[in-house]
This record gives structure tokens, C-alpha cells and sequence, in this order.
């Protein structure tokens, strides 16, 4: 009984440190996506975006054009954080992630909500397709 209780506390520890590490990436990865679409740093485009996702937008260069021609983001003072919460799929190397940006007008309850795929492509989470773009 001992060595199973034991096992299960080790089973859980594991679990939480590698859930932690997990959420520190995704963290990570939605701020260089941030700095990709807001501040238009295609340079990230590699470490943003799954090699399937840049193939299915036409491409690099293509991807690069259609990022460029997105409006600026017009708020210069600093944004406020959006919500990012995900959890892993069924498949051991996919996760769905919501990010929920909150409203920049205090009296209104509005925010803007966003589903994505996300997939380890050598060994490093990015962005493989989105599933939802909606309020």
C-alpha cells in the first residue's frame, strides 16, 4: 500500500512539473506571436507558426505579405495581458489554447476570444491552425 501511494504522489509530482514547463512555452509562444502579428516581427514567423500552418498560407513569403498588410496596432500604451488558458488533446503532441483579450472599453463586458491548435514540431510548441475566431 505504501509503495502505491508513494508511486501515486510521484506520478502527480511529475505530472505538475511538466505541466508547469508546458505553460511556461505556451506563455512564450503567444508572446512571440503577439510581437509577429502586433509589432509585425516576421523574423519569429519560424519559431510562431507550424511548418504545415506556413505551407497552408502560400507559403513564407506569402505568410510575410499577408502579416505586413495587417492594420498596426494603433494603442501605444501597453496592451492589457490577454487570458491564455489550454489543455492537451487527445493525441500526446497537440493542445487546444484559448486566448481571450480583454476589453479595451472598461464599460462594456466585450472580449475578443480566440481558439488555436497548437502542436511540438521539434520539440517546441507553435501554432498549427486556428479553431475558432469569435466573440
Amino acid at each position: 500500500m505504501r509503495i502505491q501511494l508513494i508511486t501515486i504522489i510521484l506520478l502527480f509530482s511529475f505530472t505538475a512539473v511538466v505541466h508547469g514547463s508546458d505553460d511556461k512555452s505556451m506563455k512564450e509562444l503567444f508572446m512571440k506571436y503577439d510581437q509577429v502579428m502586433d509589432n509585425k516581427k516576421i523574423e519569429l514567423i519560424d519559431e510562431v507558426f507550424s511548418q504545415k500552418f506556413i505551407k497552408a498560407s502560400g507559403g513564407k513569403e506569402e505568410l510575410i505579405s499577408k502579416i505586413k498588410e495587417l492594420p498596426h496596432s494603433s494603442n501605444k500604451s501597453k496592451p492589457l495581458a490577454p487570458d491564455l488558458t489550454w489543455r492537451k488533446g487527445l493525441k500526446n503532441e497537440m493542445y487546444f489554447a484559448k486566448v481571450k483579450e480583454p476589453s479595451v472599453n472598461k464599460s462594456k463586458k466585450d472580449a475578443h476570444e480566440t481558439e488555436f491548435m497548437v502542436i511540438k514540431e521539434d520539440g517546441k510548441l507553435k501554432i498549427d491552425g486556428t479553431l475558432g475566431d469569435g466573440n
